[in-house]
């Protein structure tokens, strides 16, 4: 009887394998896709606005407000004016809560951030003290409009736009290209969570698919537009907004917008005798 020879196995087989693991490549949509999604959700469903406990001010007044405030931080180049009109931002922004408060310095100290970013390089031309003012316009007009827009709605805008005779044309420009941003926002949203669903491996060519999503947010936006004309056309738009009457207390607005009227005649009179 013969015995039976053990079947070696190969010698390649006996050898351990030494794995080599490939160097990642930077995903540019895996690394900021957090952050997308969350600018998106912002975008698609924006925060309510931020409604006054004592009353209720007309959205004319309030727009009239930010363009007088605006304009005379624009206008003025004197240090003690601008800490004048500071404090008189500074006056509302103490109405809010704190959970609103932190939510506008948030937002202001990031716009804030981006905008100094984009004045800095003047410092090489001309100098220090210029930097300093131009910076210091540039965050109170902008804390300015960020708490007009966390105390404004977007349809009071428009309304408000509407009472102060701005060009209808105007108004439908303003009003289509919000609502389509926010729809816009909201499709690239449910895009990317869909993808991120079905995905179950990184992809190999991730440019190629941050072109094919915008590719096809590219062709949403198109078929958004005919069906809004098709729809603005069935029901008879005729690009005339219908002004809402104001159910507001004309003399509570007028008592709000006395501060910003007396120093625009302060300012005036001011540039006359060269204390501006």
């Amino acid at each position: 009887m013969t015995t039976k020879q053990p079947n070696n196995l190969p010698t390649w087989l006996e050898q351990p394998n030494q794995l080599t693991s490939q160097p990642q490549r930077h995903n540019f949509l895996a690394h900021n896709q957090q952050h997308l999604q969350h600018l998106l959700a912002r975008l698609s469903q924006p925060l309510p606005a931020v409604q006054s406990k004592r009353w209720q001010l007309s959205p004319s007044i309030s727009l009239l407000r930010l363009g007088i405030l605006i304009l005379l931080i624009a206008l003025t180049n004197n240090t003690g004016w601008l800490w004048v009109l500071g404090l008189l931002l500074a006056g509302h922004l103490l109405q809010l809560s704190p959970s609103q408060l932190r939510r506008f310095s948030r937002s202001w100290l990031l716009s804030t951030l981006i905008a100094l970013l984009v004045v800095l390089p003047s410092y090489w031309l001309v100098g220090p003290a210029t930097v300093l003012l131009f910076g210091f316009k540039t965050g109170l007009i902008l804390a300015s409009t960020q708490y007009y827009r966390l105390t404004t709605t977007f349809q009071e805008l428009l309304s408000g736009l509407k009472t102060l005779h701005c060009p209808n044309i105007f108004i439908m420009t303003l009003a289509i290209a919000i609502t389509y941003l926010r729809m816009l926002g909201h499709y690239l949203l449910q895009t990317m969570m869909a993808l991120d669903m079905r995905m179950v491996a990184p992809a190999k060519h991730p440019y190629r698919l941050i072109g094919t999503l915008f590719g096809n947010l590219f062709l949403k936006s198109h078929a958004y537009a005919l069906e809004l004309y098709a729809a603005m056309e069935a029901r008879g738009f005729n690009g005339h907004y219908v002004n809402q009457p104001a159910t507001t207390n004309r003399w509570h607005d007028m008592l709000t917008l006395t501060p910003y009227l007396v120093l625009v005649a302060v300012f005036i009179f001011g540039r006359t005798y060269g204390i501006n």
